[in-house]
């Protein structure tokens, strides 16, 4: 099960604090963001470069910066730039919420959750940054707090895909598997074609309707033909009812996708492969 990360990184377009200080540094920030918006990011960077050398104060620059680099997997470098963005405006949620998403990216959680809390700070309705930090918690092991930030994000906003479906998982971790399943159907709901939906609402259904877990399986099978997971927990429910043939070509066909199943799901094979 995975969670659900938004990813934005905000390109900040304002900057009549520079008009005046250095016009270069402007124009060459202003460029940059035209190249950036068009996706010609070599000439971006080359601008946004230009115009930190001509004004090293322009917290902007840095930001959009951090942004290109992140999408060129540089992600040292993107936090070096959004620390530079914040220490020279503190004030800016934005860049906050933009490091923290990088942080969770890699891995560094409890950092990740800080900056999301420091992002709230100046965007108390932001939804998705209660869903983030809910995620950070999480990995952090700290469920219970995971969920009072995702139910803080419904409250906001009340049809948010990634929040119900974080909490979800959150609440099948628990052990709240009612509660998991209502939030999992939910989401379900808002993006009905979402395989890892009815894959992780399956899971919550194994202990109490198998044929339902079995139909989410399906259905999860249906939207993503090489979800492994979904091919595995499938055939074990069906070589739990005697159904071997099928269970052995359900769990043939998952260690075939991911070899990292083999481990956890060889012995079932064998006894599925046996007369």
């Amino acid at each position: 099960m995975k969670k659900n990360l938004l990813i934005i990184f905000f390109i900040f377009l304002s900057m009549s604090a520079v008009f005046g200080q250095n016009e270069k540094a402007l124009v060459a920030y202003n460029r940059g963001l035209d190249l950036q918006n068009a996706g010609k990011f070599d000439e971006a960077l080359a601008e946004y470069d230009k115009a930190i050398a001509l004004y090293p104060k322009m917290a902007d620059a840095f930001n959009n910066r951090a942004n290109i680099k992140l999408g060129r997997g540089d992600m040292n470098g993107a936090i070096t730039d959004y620390t530079k963005a914040i220490e020279l405006d503190s004030r800016s949620g934005m860049v906050f919420f933009n490091r923290g998403v990088v942080y969770q990216q890699m891995e560094k959680f409890a950092e990740a959750a800080a900056d999301f809390t420091k992002a709230l700070e100046t965007m108390p309705n932001y939804a998705m940054a209660y869903n983030n930090r809910g995620n950070a918690r999480a990995d952090l092991n700290d469920h219970q707090g995971a969920i009072a930030d995702y139910d803080k994000a419904l409250e906001l906003s009340p049809k948010l895909f990634e929040a119900f479906y974080n909490r979800g998982i959150a609440k099948q971790i628990t052990k709240d598997l009612t509660g998991s399943v209502a939030d999992l159907t939910q989401a379900a709901q808002l993006q009905p074609q979402n395989a890892n939906v009815y894959l992780s609402r399956g899971l919550a259904l194994e202990e109490k309707d198998v044929n339902a877990a079995i139909a989410d399986f399906t259905k999860a099978i249906e939207f993503d033909a090489n979800l492994a997971q979904a091919y595995a927990r499938r055939g074990l429910i069906l070589l739990e009812q005697k159904k071997k043939t099928e269970a052995r070509r359900d769990l043939e066909k998952a260690i075939q996708l991911d070899a990292s199943l083999q481990g956890a799901y060889s012995e079932f094979l064998k006894l599925a492969r046996k007369p």
